[in-house]
């Protein structure tokens, strides 16, 4: 979608010296130059090795609007240096993601600053004239599988000012890539994969008052797990010659599998399954013929089977002595 950053810099950065140019840069045709890169910069590495001041600039001198990033390789940027930015007469919004520190005239008169409210950068717009806007996170954005787990439902808080949102995702433990752009408050994910786990993340877009799309800070991670719930109110008592295992139905799961232990002393054991239960409405498991004052562990797990394959929940022990 055309609010995302990434998506706008295809005017990449060039290898145009740090200092002033000779000649002033031509503004290209549509207007807009969007520099979101970390090969955009020169920094100085800060005296703890862990830190770095943002010293120069070499991407494109016609550039709009520009993205601070948070981390040049492995060091978090802390610092903008003096006039770095001074050579970028069309620069209209930065947007600043992280609480870091700004030299006076970093950036020339008119520039916007978009940042999170109360940080350094807030303070500096202020100190030096410029318009600042805060770049707010969504408060809440909860996930929700669908009873198919094929699907789920993102819902989220509004943030003042935003135009849309921008939807992140990963599958499992890859990467976060843009997924989707809303105009709205909550989005259904569908077709997804079931037994997988896909997490989610918001960032809020604002529009700038050239036009150019904004995005916004992070919300907090919501993650959906296409699988069946845990099994609730699981017990087990002792009963004559056995124990008895209970628990909770659950409407929108196959079935249910029990595995069990004996405890030995001295010895290791483990469990075995003694018995696959096809339907949700039986929730228990009578064990009978076992060793009177023994202790015994059950594991139980619901399943959901999907074309075919059974979809696994994750366990829930508990522990009883056979009468």
């Amino acid at each position: 979608p055309s609010a995302t950053p990434s998506a706008s810099a295809s005017a990449a950065p060039s290898t145009t010296p740090s200092v002033a140019p000779t000649a002033t840069p031509v503004i290209p045709s549509q207007g807009k130059v969007v520099v979101d890169a970390e090969d955009a910069f020169s920094t100085t590495a800060g005296s703890d090795g862990k830190t770095c001041t943002i010293s120069g600039y070499k991407g494109n001198a016609a550039v709009t609007t520009l993205y601070i990033p948070k981390e040049m390789g492995d060091k978090e940027v802390t610092a903008i240096a003096a006039n770095v930015f001074a050579a970028c007469p069309y620069l209209k919004n930065v947007v600043i993601k992280n609480d870091i520190d700004i030299a006076a005239g970093a950036f020339p008169a008119g520039t916007e600053v978009w940042a999170k409210s109360g940080a350094k950068a807030q303070t500096y717009a202020q100190t030096n004239g410029l318009t600042f806007h805060p770049l707010d996170s969504t408060a809440s954005l909860t996930g929700k599988k669908d009873a198919s787990f094929t699907k789920g439902t993102l819902t989220w808080t509004a943030v003042n000012g935003a135009a849309s949102y921008n939807v992140y995702r990963k599958k499992a433990k890859g990467k976060y890539s843009l997924y989707k752009n809303v105009n709205a408050l909550t989005y259904t994910n569908e077709k997804l994969a079931a037994g997988a786990t896909y997490t989610y993340k918001i960032r809020p877009v604002f529009t700038a008052a050239d036009g150019e799309s904004i995005e916004g800070v992070d919300s907090k991670e919501a993650a959906i797990a296409l699988t069946p719930a845990k099994v609730k109110k699981l017990k087990a008592k002792g009963i004559r010659g056995g124990i008895q295992v209970r628990w909770a139905r659950n409407k929108n799961v196959t079935g249910y599998q029990v595995f069990m232990k004996v405890h030995v002393k001295g010895f290791k054991t483990s469990f075995n399954r003694v018995k696959t239960i096809k339907k949700n409405k039986v929730t228990g498991y009578r064990c009978k013929m076992l060793v009177r004052g023994m202790k015994y562990s059950y594991r139980v797990r619901a399943f959901k089977t999907i074309k075919g394959k059974k979809i696994f929940g994750p366990f829930v022990m508990v522990t009883a002595k056979a009468k």
